[in-house]
Parts: structure tokens; sequence; C-alpha cells
């Protein structure tokens, strides 16, 4: 089966404990990130999934110039359906693919067989 072309969809929440980019020091400031891929098999859009939280993640550092230190922490995301309001519990794949870094849900989709939204949260 030709695989489906992969939609990136890049989601980046800031958390309600800040929405300023300064450095001073203080409490650590964390944001929330996300990245969500579809493919035919669950091990591909979790793969994509992860590339895509990633790529979101290089993105903000170099938009940020954040090149100092900075911990990378899974996080559940809320799942990013392409052609549904909302996933459902039936739809969804477990188990969730969960490492220290990404936390990886995956669901059935309408136009893709599986598609899955891969989280994290950045503190500084």
């Amino acid at each position: 089966m030709r695989r489906v072309a992969l939609l990136v969809v890049v989601a980046v929440v800031f958390t309600a404990c800040d929405r300023s980019w300064s450095t001073s020091s203080g409490p650590p400031r964390c944001q929330l990130f996300s990245g969500t891929a579809d493919a035919v098999a669950k091990s591909e859009a979790v793969d994509g999934s992860r590339k895509s939280l990633s790529e979101a993640i290089a993105q903000w550092k170099d938009r940020n110039r954040r090149s100092g230190r900075v911990s990378q922490t899974a996080d559940k995301p809320t799942p990013h359906p392409y052609w549904r309001r909302e996933v459902s519990e039936t739809l969804l794949l477990p188990p969730d693919v969960v490492t220290s870094e990404a936390y990886t849900v995956c669901w059935r989709g309408v136009v893709s067989p599986v598609i899955c939204t891969s989280g994290a949260k950045l503190c500084w």
C-alpha cells in the first residue's frame, strides 16, 4: 500500500507558568511542544511524530537563541486529529509509547490508518 503523505502538525502551547522569553534567573520556565504525523503502521507514525516534535523544538531553540541548559521531559499531549474534531477513546491505539523525553498517543485515522501525536515539556 502506498504510504499516505506525511502531514505534520506542530503545536506550541505556552504553559501557564511562563509567557516570556526572559533569561533572568528564578523559577524554571517551561513550555509544551507537540508534533503529529500519520503513517500506514503505528511504528512509522510514532517515529514521524517524534521527528516532528524534535523539529519543532529545534526551530524554537534557533528562533529564541536557546542554547544553554534545557531539560526535556515527556508530557502527555492532546491528540491533533486531521479530519475529526476530537479523538474518542474507542479510536485510541494503546499502549501509549513513553520515553523519558517524549509521550506519544496514537489513534485510527479517517484517511490514514494511524496518526500519532508526541509531546514534551522543555524547562530552562
